[in-house]
């Protein structure tokens, strides 16, 4: 008797400390602040049906358009290409369920943390006609530790903190929202497909900018796929620099998109690829510019990209360095 007595007070004391050891989980103030971190801005099932993002900071905004399932970046009434990826990672960002501890609850932290509506950078993400966006996100101040930065949506007084990641977005340049190849992953040729390259080579200026009373003679490349090797200009060339060469026209990225310019008035210079089914695709390019950089476009685009020298460079190249030795 004495021992089942025993073992029913032992199990009594023994539940009675579970009960306590959960309350203590429940109501554990790190793990409720834990719960209450884990956040996500946007709603993962509005993403396929989004259609614009705009971001706004004190230097200004880009705004971000989906059309067919491509992103352009709207300017002016222009679109240009965009980034795929990066627009696709802003909203991957916004809608993955990360840390995002709550720093305030009332409006009165609003100004401190630099999250008034009228002063606040901004991100708002919108779908379909509808005036209501999926998202109207505001972007404060950094935290003092310089890590995390203030968060709250538009109408709502609850301030959280998360990583910068959104707001580096946010502060970036329009240049970096640009899809700036010549050739874009779509296009779904490749090198291997080319069968001719003819580059004819733009003239040098002189030193004080002036172009040289007589028009020099064009100097022209011409590159044939002969055999499983290559020529240049009839001789023999080191096929893998004319393949690696190849690759770099296809991989040709600018620095910036030129509006007032057309394809019409670049023929400093030219490149032609033909490719084995019978198209061809050509760049034009313009004078040197002041800059170091010319213009060029891309038949079957409607886009003139700002080049720099460098990429020029690479473009245009002499014979000797192809000639095989």
């Amino acid at each position: 008797m004495v021992y089942k007595t025993k073992v029913t007070i032992l199990s009594a004391i023994v539940a009675g400390l579970a009960v306590v050891y959960a309350g203590s989980l429940i109501f554990d103030p790190d793990r409720v602040n834990t719960q209450d971190a884990a956040y996500a801005w946007l709603d993962a099932k509005n993403i396929p049906r989004v259609d614009g993002i705009e971001l706004k900071s004190v230097n200004g905004g880009v705004t971000l358009v989906r059309k067919n399932a491509a992103w352009f970046v709207s300017v002016d009434g222009q679109e240009y290409p965009a980034k795929p990826q990066r627009a696709e990672d802003v909203l991957s960002l916004l809608s993955k369920k990360d840390a995002y501890p709550v720093r305030g609850t009332e409006a009165a932290s609003h100004e401190r943390l630099g999250l008034l509506e009228d002063t606040a950078a901004r991100i708002t993400v919108r779908g379909g006609a509808g005036a209501v966006p999926f998202l109207d996100l505001l972007i404060g101040n950094t935290d003092a530790s310089g890590n995390e930065v203030y968060l709250r949506k538009a109408g709502n007084n609850e301030a959280r903190s998360g990583s910068l990641s959104i707001s580096n977005y946010v502060s970036s340049a329009k240049t970096a929202w640009y899809n700036l190849r010549l050739f874009p992953e779509t296009d779904t040729f490749t090198a291997d497909d080319v069968q001719r390259v003819i580059a004819t080579i733009p003239p040098d200026d002189t030193a004080d900018g002036m172009l040289p009373s007589a028009p020099p003679t064009p100097v022209t490349l011409t590159f044939a796929r002969t055999n499983g090797g290559w020529t240049v200009n009839g001789q023999e060339a080191d096929a893998p620099k004319v393949e690696s060469y190849i690759r770099s026209i296809l991989d040709a990225e600018g620095d910036d998109f030129v509006t007032g310019e057309t394809a019409a008035s670049l023929s400093d210079g030219r490149i032609v690829l033909e490719f084995g089914n019978g198209t061809s695709r050509v760049i034009s390019v313009g004078a040197l510019l002041d800059t170091n950089n010319r213009n060029a476009a891309v038949s079957g685009s409607p886009y003139v990209y700002s080049l720099a020298g460098w990429v020029i460079n690479r473009l245009f190249r002499t014979e000797d360095e192809f000639v095989k030795k």
